[in-house]
């Protein structure tokens, strides 16, 4: 006997994407969490860390601005490339993910090391960052009319979504 797999739908292939990105989000969102409560019960693990508190500040703002600017660039290529192919709907909403993707990915590495910088320290400058990311990231939530109004879909495709 052997399984047929058919082909996504738009809808479909827009609904895993939206699935995927809240597991990427809570991930972060779990592991601050678990932190703080752990921070909390417990004394930081590396106190001395404290004294250099400003000199990593600093090195922390400037690495997040990095990635800031990298993902935002990612994010604003892949969507570039995907708004103006001429490809049907589902390879659109395939290059939209893998563009997505790549800028969580961007976004959650100094959403995390505010989280571990924060559980060495136990300085809550650290998840501050560690939530401004998370802002960052739950900005582009691949919801159905933000979709549509960033790749600039038709009518036709539209309804493929519906």
């Amino acid at each position: 006997m052997s399984l047929s797999t058919s082909p996504a739908s738009a809808k479909e292939t827009l609904r895993s994407t939206l699935i995927l990105f809240f597991g990427i989000v809570s991930g972060v969102f779990v592991f601050m969490l678990v932190a703080i409560f752990i921070g909390q019960n417990n004394d930081p693990l590396v106190p001395d860390l404290n004294k250099y508190q400003t000199l990593i500040t600093w090195g922390i703002a400037a690495f997040s601005s990095v990635c800031l600017f990298i993902g935002r660039q990612v994010l604003r290529r892949g969507i570039g490339a995907a708004k103006n192919s001429l490809n049907p709907l589902k390879d659109k909403l395939s290059q939209y993910r893998s563009s997505l993707i790549r800028y969580l990915v961007i976004c959650e590495v100094p959403a995390l090391l505010g989280v571990i910088l924060f559980m060495l320290t136990g300085n809550f400058v650290f998840q501050v960052f560690s939530a401004v990311f998370l802002g960052f990231m739950l900005a582009v939530t691949p919801i159905r009319r933000r979709v549509v109004a960033t790749l600039e879909l038709n009518g036709s495709e539209q309804s493929e979504l519906e």
